[in-house]
């Protein structure tokens, strides 16, 4: 027998059980236990050896475990959500003692956005998964802010005291998960005494972007709004090309909104136990390769742990259309044949203005593809939800519809991940946020880049320069800039035949990517294992139990 084995069957019962069951039964032995006579051999007797088994698989079967509580802060944005909840439901899926309560805020400036969010948590209704809604402010409409991100920056700040007070009742709690722009909550955490984890939806690269501007500015008082005045491409660690300023995300390029806010949780991001990122290894691997290999990049203080677990998809839409036009609408790209329809959707704040929406429609005509187009009405203010048109005939060409009636379909709102996965669906037109890049690689669908807002002209760069797996319409649009060029109808109708070319070098990049964003999810993928390392480092054994 292996010393090894010796040794651990003379251990008394004080040893922690985990470190004993890995080792029993041992492959070393032609049947599950070592024989009596093998037992002989050591100082073990057969009555003492069965009843050390019997002890610790009694207390591994049998015996009810430890609860742990986790909590989930979360900004009160509708795209920040939904992939909140599916980490939650895939990290409940992994151990049957763990519960979640995410604490919900309410934004009173914001009722679209609120609807939603109510909507989508009606429709989660999961074991061990709770939702406690937190006060709204009664001073809000006081509240003397320039902008939308400085009311939720406020309304975060003010929710402070209540989240305290939370914590400090919950029993068995191991730790809360903050998203990218609620990190004064991590202050929250350290006065309770428990540890602080970041979820940021967006890419690795992205979040290697930020570490990188902060570093610059805070050791080398270099400001990024004044490089982009000087430099036209930037060297950045976590991309393998030369970062163009033309698509810096705002953030960063726009001063009062990088000094006020994002330069601050950026900071934070380096104050929390570890880092989830919404990516997985094989998709963005020069970026998470970065954050060891040139970790000193971005820093002499070092990095957090970082945890690439997606993609974590919004599998639970909110139903948005009526029944009957659902059904009209996927009865008719049934009737398509596989892989021939361009589908063309730029968000829940995806809208055109008119000049360019009769681009759009030049270029889907005279293409000559089937299609499904999204079109949306502009709000009155920038970063608000976009709302349907009553009539689409008003803003299209005259006789648009009439002309492609047969070919195509011009809609307010579809569901989108069940758009994308359709066999008829064979290319994707979009904002190029990160969420919709990464429903749109799962099903296999090559992606045309048009960003919008935020990141997305980030994340276009990314897709195209350095993953290759987006066709090209534009990288540097910015829907608020009130002088935003006109994009041509020739050059979106070039990229939509490229975008469908069968034989596309884009579209078998995404086929390839696409059968390894699921390989990562999946028992002892890159995502899979990565997840059980997170969990770990709260105390939560990565076991799934029968009817858990």
């Amino acid at each position: 027998m292996n010393p090894v084995h010796t040794r651990i069957f003379d251990m008394p019962p004080t040893v922690p059980y985990h470190y004993i069951i890995p080792l029993v039964p041992s492959s070393e032995f032609s049947d599950p236990f070592p024989s009596v006579s093998l037992l002989r051999n050591t100082s073990l007797y057969p009555l003492k050896y069965f009843s050390f088994i019997y002890f610790y698989l009694s207390r591994f079967l049998f015996s009810p475990m430890e609860k742990i509580e986790l909590v989930m802060i979360i900004a009160p944005l509708m795209g920040h959500l939904p992939s909140s909840l599916e980490l939650a439901k895939l990290m409940l899926q992994r151990n049957s003692q763990l519960s979640i309560t995410f604490l919900i805020m309410k934004a009173p400036f914001d009722p679209k956005g609120t609807a939603k969010i109510q909507s989508l948590i009606a429709a989660c209704n999961i074991d061990r998964l709770q939702f406690h809604h937190l006060p709204t402010p009664e001073d809000f409409s006081q509240w003397k802010c320039q902008h939308r991100g400085g009311f939720i920056t406020q309304l975060i700040d003010s929710q402070k005291p209540h989240v305290r007070e939370t914590l400090s009742k919950l029993k068995g709690l191991s730790g809360i998960i903050v998203d990218m722009i609620n990190t004064t909550m991590i202050d929250v955490a350290d006065d309770v005494g428990v540890p602080s984890y970041l979820l940021f939806n967006p890419g690795a690269a992205f979040l290697g972007l930020l570490f990188h501007f902060q570093n610059l500015e805070d050791k080398h008082g270099l400001h990024i709004y004044d490089l982009v005045n000087k430099e036209t491409e930037l060297v950045v660690p976590s991309f393998d090309n030369p970062v163009p300023t033309s698509v810096l995300p705002v953030l960063t390029t726009r001063k009062e909104v990088w000094l006020d806010r994002f330069l601050k949780c950026t900071r934070d991001y380096r104050r929390v136990k570890g880092i989830l990122v919404n990516s997985f290894a094989n998709l963005e691997t020069y970026a998470i390769d970065s954050f060891s290999i040139n970790s000193s990049s971005y820093g002499e203080s070092g990095l957090p742990p970082i945890y690439p677990v997606g993609p974590i998809l919004n599998w639970s839409e909110i139903q948005g259309k009526s029944s009957n036009e659902y059904s009209e609408m996927m009865n008719w790209l049934d009737s398509q044949p596989k892989s021939s329809v361009v589908f063309l959707c730029f968000g829940s704040m995806g809208s055109f203005k008119l000049d360019q929406v009769k681009e759009i429609a030049d270029a889907v005509e005279r293409s000559g593809y089937r299609f499904l187009w999204v079109l949306r009405e502009r709000p009155p203010k920038s970063g608000e939800f976009a709302d349907d048109f009553e009539n689409h005939g008003l803003v299209l060409p005259e006789g648009f519809l009439d002309r492609t009636a047969s070919i195509g379909r011009v809609v307010g709102w579809v569901p989108q991940v069940a758009v994308l996965s359709h066999p008829a669906v064979g290319g994707f037109v979009y904002h190029s946020g990160w969420n919709s890049s990464l429903e749109s690689l799962w099903h296999g669908v090559p992606m045309a880049t048009w960003p919008l807002h935020a990141e997305q002209q980030l994340n276009a760069f990314e897709l195209v320069k350095e993953l290759g797996i987006s066709v090209e319409i534009t990288l540097e649009y910015f829907e608020a800039n009130e002088n935003q060029a006109i994009v041509s109808a020739e050059k979106v109708e070039k990229a939509i035949r490229e975008l469908m070319d069968s034989e596309n070098e884009v579209r078998k990049r995404v086929k390839e990517l696409s059968k390894k964003c699921r390989l990562a999810l999946e028992e002892g993928g890159s995502s899979y294992l990565s997840l059980e390392n997170f969990m770990q480092t709260f105390g939560c054994n990565f076991l799934k139990y029968p009817n858990s």
